[in-house]
């Protein structure tokens, strides 16, 4: 697990969605709704403002900029990297992901393990204790602990192996953040298996774009 800090005023996440929620204060979500199931986790309003503003060119060359700035330098060459980030909002007395899971139970196994993808955790909040992601810090060891991030840090870890999962939120503060995948482009095989919520195949050009040119 790695923690990388990023400048926000040249990367302002948070105050892009701020903007676009109509808020000024992403820990102040709330909502009354059920504890959310993970066929339901992606599915609040916040998702869909979100998930349209992510298929803008405003959103898409703030991302790529990300990508090449702060990510592809960690693995200092192209990499294959997840399109459109993953959205998640934990609210106050709710949970952001439905239950507790290692990443490559939804893909093809022997797929995950022979790409070999990072995960990165990016909160556009500060994340922690029941807020956050709770994680194991070996595979099956089930040593759980939160995985506490900032706003202006960015965590790289093993979310296909590690069993990881979100407890109710009993902090008060909403949790705001994405999340998204990378490989090497070396470690790049496409995929006939699709994400669990969009479908959309592990392939470049449909789940995953390239820095390779």
């Amino acid at each position: 697990m790695k923690k990388i800090i990023y400048n926000t005023t040249q990367f302002p996440f948070a105050e892009k969605l701020q903007l676009l929620f109509e808020v000024n204060d992403l820990s102040a979500l709330n909502d009354n709704i059920e504890v959310l199931s993970r066929e339901k986790d992606q599915s609040t309003k916040w998702h869909k403002l979100y998930y349209g503003w992510a298929r803008t060119e405003e959103f898409t060359k703030l991302y790529d900029e990300f990508i090449l700035e702060i990510v592809k330098p960690i693995y200092n060459e192209d990499i294959v990297y997840q399109a459109i980030p993953t959205f998640r909002v934990a609210y106050p007395n709710n949970i952001a992901v439905g239950e507790f899971h290692k990443d490559k139970f939804y893909r093809d196994i022997m797929w995950a393990e022979e790409v070999d993808e990072d995960n990165f955790y990016l909160p556009f909040t500060n994340a922690f204790d029941t807020n956050t992601i709770w994680v194991e810090s070996e595979e099956d060891k089930g040593d759980f602990a939160p995985m506490n991030c900032n706003y202006g840090e960015l965590i790289q870890w093993d979310g296909s192996n590690l069993m990881h999962g979100n407890k109710i939120n009993e902090t008060g503060k909403a949790r705001v953040s994405v999340d998204f995948r990378v490989m090497t482009y070396a470690h790049y095989k496409p995929s006939e298996h699709g994400a669990i919520n969009t479908k959309t195949k592990f392939q470049i050009g449909e789940y995953y774009k390239t820095t390779s040119k």
